[in-house]
């Protein structure tokens, strides 16, 4: 034991400058992520409503009540549902437009680095930028879409897209599948190209069609890269947050209303910390249960 002990201080002492180089991002990592973590933890089961800071209950143990108040709450209730329709919206769109971009990407095309570089930039576009972009064309005065539309014979008048609440979802869903495909596409493009040619061929030899190829060759050999790409991909969407609030904070009537932006109204705009935390606690176990997933499948993968 003491023999373990003394070795262990020899590498200590011997590592130190090692130990120093790190020392910095390891604050960073405490400071940034650890400490708010468990801050907004002890927040969740609190009264802290900065409006009444004078009040007698304030900063005072709150149990529950804070998770109570906030799935009683209706608009909590309407942004689950709606979480949950953006993150089943996005995620199969995005999913099958990659697939197809990818398979059609992986062809010996005329072009193909264009289209790849093309097809990338939605992907390097902000997030803030894109959103005022698509602000403006959805614009009911000036966008774009409407003039195009009237003159066309499309529509018969301008429509407010985002102010409506028929159209408003649907027109932020189609800016984050617009931004989310090329990363989706790309890893479905690596895994693709790690299959040999040979395969295919001897495949078309023995009568299978494109189909059957497709769905007995390319997705059990790409189904776990593609896998792990969707659990990321899930985590992305679920947390989108600049698209939305940029475009409509959540509105019209909560209709974009997701976890993320409710939370960040009960902070921000209405100030209760106690129920915001909650909800970030709840949007957390979320990302948790989405995130052990993806390193499950990469250890299996491993």
């Amino acid at each position: 034991m003491q023999k373990k002990v003394k070795k262990r201080g020899l590498e200590l002492r011997k590592n130190w400058p090692g130990y120093l180089l790190i020392a910095p991002a390891v604050l960073a990592i405490l400071s940034l992520s650890i400490y708010p973590l468990f801050r907004g933890i002890y927040l969740s089961f609190v009264n802290y409503n900065l409006v009444r800071p004078n009040e007698a209950i304030f900063n005072t143990f709150a149990g529950l009540q804070n998770y109570v108040k906030i799935f009683t709450n209706a608009v909590f209730q309407q942004s689950v549902v709606n979480t949950v329709k953006w993150t089943v919206v996005n995620l199969v769109a995005q999913l099958i437009v990659a697939m197809l971009l990818a398979l059609a990407l992986n062809k010996k095309l005329k072009g193909r680095s264009l289209y790849r570089t093309l097809i990338l930039v939605p992907w390097a576009v902000p997030h803030a930028i894109a959103a005022m972009t698509f602000t403006f064309l959805y614009n009911a005065n000036v966008g774009i879409i409407n003039i195009l539309a009237v003159k066309l014979g499309m529509l018969t008048e301008s429509i407010s897209w985002l102010g409506s609440i028929d159209y408003a979802f649907w027109c932020v869903a189609l800016v984050a599948i617009w931004k989310g495909i090329p990363f989706q596409m790309i890893f479905i493009l690596a895994a693709l190209q790690g299959i040999p040619e040979s395969v295919y061929e001897s495949a078309e030899m023995d009568g299978a069609s494109r189909w059957q190829s497709f769905w007995r060759i390319t997705l059990p050999i790409i189904k776990e890269p593609l896998a792990i790409a969707t659990i990321l991909n899930l985590i992305g969407i679920v947390s989108c947050f600049n698209t939305i609030w940029l475009m409509t904070e959540g509105g019209p009537l909560y209709s974009t209303e997701i976890l993320y932006t409710f939370a960040y109204r009960e902070a921000f705009i209405n100030h209760n910390f106690g129920t915001a935390a909650a909800a970030s606690v709840i949007l957390f176990l979320f990302m948790a249960l989405f995130s052990w997933i993806y390193l499950r499948m990469v250890r299996e993968k491993e």
